[in-house]
Formats: C-alpha cells, sequence, structure tokens
C-alpha cells in the first residue's frame, strides 16, 4: 500500500492547528500505516503575519493569557490533543521578563509579564515557531515530514484524483490531500492606487519627498520616510497604530509618566504626522481584561435559541435567508443595553421583564455613532472634542470589560462572535443586508469592541497633546491631489471655515482583505484561472473569499465540490466569518473545531481508500 501524502499549504497559525490535529488524531484513525505531511511555506514555519524579525513595539491585539495553539477538554470533537501552553505559559516557562522596554529572556532582572499584558508581536512569533517544533516531537515512527520553502503556483487534479503542485522554484509535488491555509496575502493596485501612483509619479519633480505607500507591511519600508515629510495616515484603525508606533517609538521617541500623565518626548527624528479616516474617530481601546483566561459572557438575548427561532420563523415565510439590520441588530443591541444597565446597577437585571430604557438606548447608540447629529466649528474644535472622547474612553477601558458598564456592554460584540458566525456563514443574509452587514456594521463593532490596548490611546493622547500628531480633518472630508504644488491635501468643510492640510507622504493603513479576483499571487491566479476556486457570492454580493461547501472544500466553476481539497482561515473570509481570531483557551475555539473536522473526515477518506485497496488485493 502506498503512503498517503498530505500537503498544507501555508503554515501560519490556520496550518499549525491541521499540522496538530494531524498529529494527534493519526493514532487513533490510521494506527500504523504511514502518512507524509509536505509543509509548503517560504517563511519562518507557524508564525504567519507575526514575523520573529519585526520590531518588538508592535504589539498583539490580544492579552497573553487568552491566546493558545493547544486544545482542552471544551473542544469538540476533542480528544486526542497534544497538550501544550497557552501564550502566556509559554512565555512564562521560557523565563520571559520585561526589562527597560524589552521583552528578555533573564532570571532576575526587570520585572515579571503578568496575563493580561500585551506582547510584542514577534514574540508570539517566536511562540507559534516553537509551537512547530514542540508539534514535530509527538509524531509517531509512521508519520514522515518534509518541508519546502518555495512558494505554491498552481494545483492540478489529476485523473487519479490525486493534486498536482507546482513550486515557484519549477519543482513539482504529488499529495493526495491539500489544506490550502495561505493566510493574509495581497492585493493587486485598484484604479484608485493606480491613480495616486501616476500621480506621484508626474509631480514628484515638484516635491522629492512625494511618495504612496498602499501597503505598510513589513513595517520596516517606512524607515525611508524623512522627518522633514509631512505624513498623512489613512485610516485610525489597528494598522494606524502601527505605523504610528513605528514613526514614533521606531524613531527613538519615549513614552513616560509624570505625575501620572502619560507623556511624549519626541527624538527630533519624527516627521510631522497627521490622521484622517472617514468617521474620523478612533478605535476605543480595549477594557481591562477582567474575564481571566476563557470568561465569557452569556447571552440572554442574542443567544443560539434565538436564531433557530428566526431561521424556523422565516422557513414559514418562505424565506430561508435573515436580515441583520431587523432580526439580528435588535437582539445585539438589546443584549448591549441589558448588560450596560446591569452592571451599573451592581446586579442582573430581571431577563423576561427586561425593557431598554431611553436614556441607554441613546448612550448605547452613541457608542455606535458618537459624533452622529454633531457639528463643528472649525478643526481645532473638533480636535478638541476627539481629545476629550479619547480620554473618556480611557477612563472607561481603565474601569474593566466586567466592572466597567461601558466596556462589559460592548465586549458583548466579542463574546457572542460565534452564535453571530453561526448566522451568517455560508451566506445566511439577504445579500443586500450582508453588504450593510460587512460594510457599515462590521467596521463600527470592529472600533467599539476589537480596538487597540488602551495604552495605545493613551499613547495616541500624548502625541497629539506634544504636537507629533495632529488630525487631519473631520469627518466627510476629502483627499486631493495637488498636482501644481506635488502634495496631498485634505479638505474639511466645517461650520465657519474649510480646513486645508497638506502633506507629502500619504500612507493606506489598512489590511487588504482577500478576494480571489485582486489576489495578487500566482496560485490564486491559476486556480481561478482554470476553474479550480470561484469567488463566494451571495446573491449579487461579493465581500470577499472563495466559495467553500459546509465541510471547508472549494466550490469550483462549474459548482462541484473538489473533496480532497479544504480551505481553511483567511482564504474563507466571505462564506465564513472572522477567520483571523487567534484560538482561545477554555471556550471551543472555532479554529481548532474546524482543523479538527476537517482532518477527522481526511481520515475517513484515507481509511476507505485503504479498504478498497485490500479488496482490490484480495480479489486479484
Amino acid at each position: 500500500m502506498s503512503d498517503k501524502k498530505l500537503a498544507i499549504i501555508g503554515l501560519g497559525p490556520r496550518g499549525l492547528n491541521i499540522l496538530e490535529r494531524i498529529i494527534a488524531l493519526h493514532q487513533k484513525y490510521l494506527e500504523n500505516e504511514n502518512i507524509e505531511i509536505i509543509l509548503i511555506e517560504p517563511n519562518h514555519i507557524g508564525t504567519g503575519v507575526h514575523d520573529i524579525e519585526q520590531p518588538e513595539h508592535l504589539l498583539v491585539n490580544t492579552v497573553a493569557c487568552q491566546i493558545t495553539m493547544f486544545g482542552d477538554h471544551t473542544i469538540t470533537p476533542a480528544e486526542p490533543m497534544i497538550l501544550g501552553p497557552s501564550f502566556y505559559d509559554w512565555v512564562q516557562e521560557q523565563g520571559y521578563r520585561h526589562v527597560d522596554g524589552r521583552y528578555l529572556k533573564v532570571k532576575d532582572k526587570g520585572t515579571p509579564i503578568a496575563p493580561n499584558d500585551y506582547l510584542p508581536r514577534s514574540l508570539l512569533g517566536k511562540y507559534l515557531s516553537w509551537t512547530y517544533h514542540y508539534l514535530v516531537t509527538h509524531c509517531n515512527k509512521n508519520i514522515k515530514i518534509t518541508h519546502s520553502k518555495s512558494k505554491v503556483t498552481n494545483l492540478t487534479l489529476k485523473k487519479d484524483k490525486k493534486i498536482k503542485i507546482d513550486l515557484e522554484s519549477g519543482s513539482e509535488l504529488v499529495a493526495d490531500f491539500v489544506f490550502l491555509t495561505t493566510g493574509h496575502g495581497k492585493n493587486l493596485p485598484s484604479m484608485k492606487d493606480y491613480r495616486i501612483k501616476q500621480f506621484v509619479n508626474s509631480a514628484r519633480s515638484k516635491n522629492p519627498k512625494l511618495n504612496y505607500i498602499d501597503k505598510p507591511y513589513p513595517i520596516t519600508k517606512l524607515t525611508g520616510i524623512s522627518s522633514e515629510a509631512r505624513v498623512l495616515i489613512q485610516g485610525i484603525g489597528l494598522t494606524a497604530y502601527d505605523v504610528i508606533s513605528h514613526l514614533t517609538q521606531g524613531r527613538n521617541g519615549q513614552f513616560y509618566q509624570e505625575n501620572g500623565n502619560h507623556m511624549y518626548k519626541p527624538s527630533g527624528d519624527e516627521p510631522s504626522i497627521f490622521i484622517h479616516s472617514r468617521e474620523v474617530l478612533p478605535f476605543s481601546g480595549r477594557g481591562l481584561n477582567q474575564k481571566g483566561v476563557g470568561g465569557q459572557y452569556q447571552p440572554s438575548f442574542f443567544t443560539d435559541q434565538a436564531i433557530k427561532r428566526i431561521k424556523t420563523d422565516n422557513l414559514k415565510n418562505g424565506q430561508i435567508k435573515i436580515d441583520f439590520e431587523k432580526q439580528l441588530f435588535p437582539l445585539l443591541f438589546k443584549e448591549m443595553c441589558y448588560v450596560y444597565r446591569s452592571t451599573l446597577e451592581g446586579h442582573w437585571l430581571d431577563v423576561d421583564s427586561y425593557e431598554i430604557s431611553a436614556e441607554d438606548e441613546k448612550y448605547i447608540k452613541y457608542l455606535f455613532s458618537p459624533n452622529k447629529g454633531k457639528t463643528f466649528s472649525s478643526l481645532s474644535g473638533y480636535t478638541s472634542w476627539f481629545l476629550n472622547y479619547l480620554n473618556e474612553d480611557i477612563k472607561e477601558a481603565e474601569k474593566g470589560n466586567v466592572k466597567g458598564a461601558v466596556k462589559a456592554a460592548t465586549d458583548v460584540i466579542r463574546d457572542i462572535r460565534d452564535i453571530l458566525r453561526d448566522a451568517i456563514d455560508f451566506g445566511g443574509l439577504l445579500p443586500e443586508s450582508h453588504k450593510h452587514f460587512i460594510e457599515h456594521y462590521c467596521p463600527i463593532m470592529n472600533r467599539i469592541a476589537v480596538g487597540p490596548p488602551k495604552e495605545r490611546n493613551q499613547q495616541l493622547m500624548s502625541l497629539m497633546e506634544s504636537g507629533v500628531i495632529k488630525l487631519a480633518g473631520g469627518p466627510s472630508s476629502q483627499i486631493i491631489l495637488n498636482e501644481q504644488e506635488g502634495c496631498f491635501e485634505i479638505h474639511t468643510q466645517f461650520e465657519k471655515e474649510v480646513s486645508i492640510i497638506k502633506a507629502d507622504v500619504l500612507i493606506k493603513a489598512r489590511l487588504d482583505g482577500f478576494s480571489p479576483c485582486s489576489d495578487d499571487s500566482a496560485l490564486i491566479y491559476n486556480l481561478n484561472n482554470q476553474g479550480m476556486i470561484r469567488p463566494f457570492i451571495n446573491g449579487n454580493y461579493h465581500c470577499g473569499g472563495i466559495d467553500i461547501d459546509n465541510k471547508m472544500h472549494p466550490i469550483t466553476q462549474n459548482g462541484t465540490s473538489i473533496d480532497n481539497i479544504w480551505a481553511l482561515g483567511n482564504i474563507a473570509e466571505g462564506p465564513n466569518f472572522y477567520t483571523y481570531v487567534l484560538p482561545r483557551p477554555f471556550v471551543n475555539s472555532r479554529a481548532i473545531r474546524d482543523a479538527g473536522n476537517i482532518v477527522i473526515e481526511m481520515y475517513g477518506k484515507i481509511k476507505e481508500s485503504i479498504a478498497h485497496e485490500y479488496e482490490e488485493y484480495a480479489s486479484a
């Protein structure tokens, strides 16, 4: 009997989840049968976007104790599991401590790392890399692992159903099963990108500092920006905080405290920085974690049972899909109001009799759109409001995500995410509702529930107060390409003035969403071109991702599933929702569950194949 070959294309965290499940479940499902696992990853295995070489000032957006690459008793299906440390436990075991702004392996120096610390992404990368090597030690003698450091350029289904894998190096591999866990990619330039780049090329003779950076990662590419440049950061989300950090801390600026106030000491190498976004609102800081490792709020209104009732009622009316704004958002909003009021009162209110008060409704609506309906006379007036809003958010974050009413309410969005996934995955929403959810509600929910550590907002305040960072404009402003002067301009109409801010460098501080229509990789282009994959489309709406069935198999352009290929993670961000969250201990993490389900399916197919081969051998 020939050994079965399994290829994992892309070895970031999702690829590691697959690898762990293959190794852990092998003895249970295949006993002493031989398999070869082919790992195809041109970079460090395991790290994905968490490059171990990136600067330490770039932080993970989740507290250390709530990240793990290993399963536990809550995972279904669970056993057998390879048990291992969470990110926080690993940091402790390795002897890392916080020393003068660095994270080093030392015995007695510095201060201990706490469970609720936000640690460098480079350190997370080291944990992920360690996880890979740890998993390999758990392979039994029937598992062989090989590693190709090349990129995959194409897959071809052979007549015998095996999969030919073309590599950028020119060589070929053949596998019986393939897992696509390619992670974050890059998009081809949009027409807007082309227009801006064309402007930069034509106007640079008038302004040598003129530049457009549409992809800020790796962050070290920002090193070449002159300290004399005026830099406009487009976006005030998580990527913007990375850019800001690199242009300040990364240039030897120092944050410090004086009399309890957060201050910033410029190095003099910082450029002039302006920040701007569509709404010109900062991401709300994470509340102090008071839920421990696996604590989650258990909803009273936005429940699995409520979703099932909605689906049942819809079917009675001849409609399968859900309207998010009319059917789901009211439940989410009520849940947030309930948690907000109960936290303020200091006890859980009676669920059956609870009604939203006008006061609470007004405040939760304010959290969603804090500057809605407000008018501002000038840019300085809007800046004052912005700083006051930021200061209030920091105070709320310090109260915590259990004891603080505001952060307890917004944390509901994180805690009900799995229920939300069950409602919207695989085109569960009406197409127009899906579009409105992705383009309107998701940015708001990200802003108020999955923002940066509060320390980042404290730093942003100190940078603005020191004059290193300024707002480029207010809501509904426009970016103008000034051909005469060779610069970017932000125009905002306020009540008493039109503000105009000029900049030399424009940085688009947003990650590319994945779409097979715009991804720049040869693999995705070729798979799409030959019909092995197709874009996920809900009605006439494409939010991203390739189309997959409910077992994670890619669906071809003729509508059939390829049952020996699976797609997991960012490549399927579209039919699946919020795929880029790392596993968390003790919450039955979706990433580990999905990996387990598809590996169990694969082992079932291998057993069927082996049984068929034995039958053919016996009858020969």
